[in-house]
C-alpha cells in the first residue's frame, strides 16, 4: 500500500471520529451540553446499556441526613411540598463498573420551582457553574462523595435544594452529571451524563377544631368535632380514635384485637356515649372531615375547660401509616343541680372568654330554673383567686325574681396577664328566699383567660428584590399574647389589576410586644411614583386556635423603588463603606504613623548623644590615670 493511501485512509478515520463525537455531544440536553468539567478529559457517557461501566441511578428520595436516612435498606423519605423552602435530596447511584470510582462529584440540575440550597446557593459556586458549562447555570446543585466504590457498591449523594412556591406536587425528570476518577484515570476524571427522577410528594398537615358550643354538665351534650388538612397532599385510609376525654389524670385501655377504646369514667371528668372510632378514608389537600359523639360532662366538670385528645391513623404522601395524636379543648358551663339558680357568663365573645390585661365589661346571667319564686335575692361575685379582680360592682339585690325569668346585670373586671391560657372562675355567692324558706348557695362561672392580640402595619413600601417587585413591611402584635398560625394576604394594590394569582404569605406566628417582616411578590415590573392604595388581610388563631381575620387599608407612597440588598449566609446584610469614612480612617492612620516616626527619632537621638557624653567621660578618666 502506498503512502499516500495511507494518509488518506488516517485522515478519513480521524475525520469520521471527530464527526461522531459532534453526532454524540449534539444528543446530550441543551443545558448540559458541555457535560464534563474542565477536570475531567473523557467523553461523557449518554447511554446506559449491557455494555455501560460506569455509576447509574438507582433511587431518590427526600430525607433530613438524619441517622435514620442513610439506612440503604429502610431509609427514611419525608414529606415535602410546595414552599417547603430548604430540603435534601437523596440520590441513590449504583457502580455498575469493574473499576474503583472515587473523588465524585455530582452536579443535578434542578427543574423550574427548584432552586440550589447550601453551598450551591453561594455566589462562588454559581461562577464556578457559569464558566464550568455552556449556559447560565443558576438551577444546579453540587454534592460530593469521597469513599472508594468497587463493583456493585451503592452510593448516596445528598444535593441541597430549596422548594419554592412555584413546584408542583408530581413526578420530574431531571439529570445530573458525574465527574469520577478511577485507577486508570489518575491525573483526570470520567464523566456520565444520567437521567434522575424524582417525585415532590406533598406533605399532610392535620389540624383538630370543635363546634365551639360549651357543654352543659349533667346532660348529654352531642358534639362535632372538625379535622382538616392544611397540607399539600390528601390523607389516605384515616382512622380517628378518641383516646382520652376529661382532665389529665382519665385512662384508657384499648383492646388490640377489637381495635376499640374503653374508657374509665371513674377518673374523668367526661364520659363518651358516642362511637370511639371513626373510619374516615380520605381527607383531601385543604379538605377537612367532620364526626359527631356524644359527651356527657359530670357535676364536677361544671365551670371548667377539659382536654380531649384524638387519634388519627392514615396514610401519608408515600403510602407509609402515621399516627399523629391532636388535642383540642371544651369549656363545660356551670349548672349546679342543688340548686334552682343558674348562673352563666356573656364575655362578648363566641365562647366564655375573658381579655387578660385590660378591664373588660362582662355580662352575668342569674336564671331562676326552679318551680317557686325567688325573693330577696343577694348576689355576692369576687374572683377565683388575686390575679382576677371584680373592678366594678360586685353586689346586687334582686326583690324578685319569677320562674323561668333572668335577670341580667354586668360589672367591670380585670384579669392579670399570669393568667393567660389558663381558664379560672368567678365565684357568686347566693342568698335568697325560696318557698318560704331562706337558702344559701354558691355558683362558679367558668371562663377561659385570653391575652390580646392588637395587630398593625408599619414601614409598608414597594421594593425591588433580585429584580422583582416586592409588597413588604412588618406586622407588629401590640397584644399580650401570640397569633398562632399567620397568613397574610393582598387584596388589592393600585396599579395591579388582578392580585387573586398572588398566594398567602405564611408568617408564623405573631409574638406579642414583636413585629414580623412580610414580602409579598407582585406580578409586574415596574409601578408609577405616587400613592398606591392597598388592601391586605391578615389570619391568625387565638390560643383556643379559632381563627381571625383583620383586614389592613392604607396607602403605600412610591417615590423611587429601591433595589433591596440581598443577605449572606450568616444573615448579615452586605453594606458598602461611605468613601468619607473610608478617607477618615485612612487619614487617622497616616497622622498615626508620621507621629509615632518622630517619636522613634527623637529617642534615637537622645540615645546617640547619652552614648557620646559616656565616650566622652571614659577618656576623660583613662587620661587621669
Amino acid at each position: 500500500m502506498s503512502i499516500t493511501k495511507i494518509i488518506s485512509h488516517t485522515f478519513a478515520l480521524r475525520f469520521l471520529t471527530i464527526a461522531l463525537f459532534f453526532i454524540i455531544l449534539s444528543s446530550f440536553p441543551s443545558n448540559f451540553v458541555h457535560a464534563q468539567t474542565r477536570d475531567c478529559l473523557s467523553t461523557t457517557n449518554t447511554r446506559v446499556d449491557a455494555d455501560y461501566n460506569g455509576p447509574v441511578f438507582l433511587d431518590a428520595y427526600w430525607t433530613d441526613r438524619s441517622e435514620s436516612s442513610i439506612d440503604m435498606l429502610n431509609p427514611m423519605e419525608l414529606e415535602v411540598g410546595p414552599g417547603e423552602g430548604p430540603a435534601t435530596l437523596a440520590v441513590v447511584f449504583v457502580n455498575r463498573s469493574p473499576l474503583e470510582l472515587y473523588a465524585i462529584t455530582g452536579y443535578l440540575r434542578l427543574p423550574t420551582g427548584f432552586e440550589p440550597g447550601g453551598t450551591s446557593a453561594e455566589p462562588e459556586a454559581k461562577s464556578y457553574f457559569s464558566s464550568t458549562f455552556s449556559r447560565n447555570t443558576a438551577d444546579v446543585s453540587q454534592a460530593s462523595y469521597f469513599d472508594k466504590l468497587i463493583e456493585g457498591d451503592v452510593f448516596t449523594m445528598y444535593f441541597d435544594v430549596d422548594i419554592t412556591d412555584e413546584a408542583k406536587v408530581g413526578s420530574y425528570l431531571s439529570s445530573a452529571i458525574l465527574d469520577y476518577s478511577t485507577n486508570q484515570h489518575v491525573r483526570s476524571c470520567k464523566s456520565a451524563l444520567l437521567d434522575v427522577p424524582f417525585i415532590l410528594p406533598g406533605k399532610v398537615i392535620l389540624d383538630l377544631s370543635t363546634d365551639n358550643k360549651p357543654l352543659t354538665p349533667k346532660i348529654p351534650n352531642s358534639i362535632d368535632f372538625v379535622v382538616s388538612n392544611k397540607g399539600s397532599s390528601p390523607a389516605t385510609g384515616t382512622i380517628l380514635t378518641i383516646l382520652n376525654i376529661g382532665d389529665d389524670n382519665s385512662r384508657s385501655s384499648r383492646d388490640s384485637a377489637s381495635s376499640t377504646v374503653t374508657l374509665e369514667s371513674s377518673d374523668t371528668e367526661l364520659v363518651n356515649l358516642g362511637n370511639n372510632t371513626f373510619n374516615i378514608g380520605t381527607i383531601p389537600s385543604n379538605g377537612s372531615t367532620k364526626i359527631s359523639t356524644t359527651i356527657f360532662p359530670e357535676a364536677s366538670s361544671a365551670s371548667s375547660v377539659q382536654n380531649i385528645s384524638i387519634q388519627i391513623t392514615y396514610g401519608n404522601a408515600y403510602g407509609y401509616r402515621q399516627t399523629e395524636l391532636l388535642t383540642t379543648g371544651l369549656v363545660v358551663s356551670p349548672k349546679p343541680s342543688e340548686s334552682p339558680i343558674i348562673v352563666s357568663v356573656d364575655t362578648k365573645h363566641e365562647q366564655p372568654v375573658v381579655t387578660a390585661g385590660i378591664v373588660e365589661n362582662i355580662m352575668f346571667q342569674v336564671i331562676n330554673n326552679g318551680e317557686d319564686e325567688i325573693t330577696d335575692l343577694l348576689l355576692t361575685l369576687s374572683g377565683e383567686t388575686t390575679e382576677m379582680k371584680i373592678m366594678g360592682k360586685s353586689k346586687w339585690m334582686i326583690p324578685s325574681l319569677p320562674v323561668g325569668e333572668t335577670y341580667e346585670f354586668t360589672t367591670d373586671v380585670f384579669a392579670s396577664t399570669s393568667l393567660i391560657n389558663n381558664p379560672s372562675s368567678f365565684n357568686m355567692n347566693l342568698d335568697y328566699i325560696s318557698d318560704g324558706e331562706s337558702s344559701v348557695d354558691t355558683a362558679n362561672v367558668g371562663v377561659f383567660i385570653s391575652g390580646s392580640i392588637e395587630l398593625t402595619l408599619y414601614d409598608v413600601q414597594v421594593n425591588s428584590i433580585g429584580g422583582k417587585l416586592h409588597l413588604v413591611g412588618n406586622v407588629l402584635n401590640q397584644g399580650s399574647t401570640t397569633g398562632k398560625f399567620a397568613n397574610i394576604e393582598l387584596l388589592s394594590l393600585a396599579g395591579i389589576a388582578d392580585v387573586s394569582e398572588i398566594s398567602p404569605q405564611y408568617l408564623g406566628d405573631l409574638t406579642d410586644d414583636s413585629s414580623i417582616p412580610f414580602s409579598i411578590p407582585l406580578p409586574v415590573i415596574s409601578l408609577p411614583e405616587g400613592k398606591h392604595p392597598f388592601s391586605v388581610k391578615v389570619t391568625y388563631a387565638d390560643d383556643l386556635r379559632n381563627f381571625h381575620e383583620v383586614v389592613f387599608d392604607d396607602v403605600v407612597n412610591i417615590s423611587q423603588i429601591k433595589e433591596q440588598r440581598s443577605f449572606n449566609e450568616r444573615g448579615s446584610q452586605d453594606s458598602p463603606v461611605p468613601v468619607e469614612i473610608i478617607l477618615a480612617i485612612i487619614t487617622c492612620i497616616a497622622v498615626a504613623s508620621i507621629v509615632t516616626v518622630k517619636i522613634r527619632k527623637n529617642r534615637s537621638k537622645m540615645n546617640s548623644s547619652n552614648d557620646d557624653l559616656d565616650f566622652l567621660l571614659d577618656d576623660s578618666e583613662r587620661s587621669k590615670n
